[in-house]
């Protein structure tokens, strides 16, 4: 038999308003078969669950008010130390695996896009746009020499959205050239590439000429 303790007490305020598991239930019993004290715990617990029952329509007296908010202060369930420790380790687990995965989620690279850029004039094949980790780098070929003073300058247009500029770049004479952005690209966005003054401009002061949708 469990000795009596603080514990004990409480499990027989509970037993009184049947509010134990079947568990703690026939703990408390096999207890109160040989301890007094917890026997006259459970009395007075039922006494005062009994009268609170039956008090509807006339308000209770102030001593068996007393007496039942003495009683409710003790109620509070009892687990056994192996379950307190296995439900602490539950929540300490499940705190790391949120934490983690909201730093994995923070952290995790953004995935590669890439396309094609057209020339628009031709329709064909003038580079590559690969977007990764909040870089866009865009590869372009067969372009012709910008007119003197100008340059080209790339930009980035999200879903509607204005043109956002970016650096200027110019060409070899094989008409190669590459500019890096750095930006986080998205589905749908589109990098573009127009001929402007020399450092570039707020905004665009011609047609592109070359375009590609991530």
């Amino acid at each position: 038999m469990r000795p009596h303790d603080e514990a004990m007490l409480e499990l027989a305020a509970l037993r009184a308003i049947d509010a134990l598991e079947t568990h703690e239930a026939a703990i408390i019993d096999e207890h109160m078969a040989e301890c007094a004290e917890c026997r006259a715990e459970f009395a007075r617990s039922r006494s005062a669950g009994t009268a609170l029952a039956f008090s509807t329509a006339a308000p209770p007296p102030a001593a068996l008010r007393a007496r039942v908010l003495a009683s409710a202060v003790k109620i509070r369930r009892i687990r056994p130390w192996y379950r307190q420790v296995t439900v602490q380790a539950g929540l300490a687990a499940a705190i790391i695996l949120i934490v983690a995965g909201s730093w994995f989620a923070a952290h995790r690279p953004a995935p590669t896009l890439e396309a094609i850029a057209k020339c628009t004039a031709t329709g064909l094949d003038c580079g590559t746009v690969v977007a990764s980790d909040g870089v866009i780098r865009l590869d372009a070929r067969g372009l012709p020499a910008p007119p003197a003073g100008k340059v080209y300058q790339a930009w980035i247009i999200h879903p509607n959205a204005k043109p956002v500029p970016e650096p200027t770049f110019s060409v070899s004479t094989t008409g190669e050239g590459a500019v890096a952005m750095n930006a986080q690209a998205g589905k749908g966005d589109v990098i573009a590439v127009t001929v402007e003054p020399v450092g570039g401009s707020a905004a665009p002061t011609t047609k592109p000429l070359l375009v590609a949708t991530l």
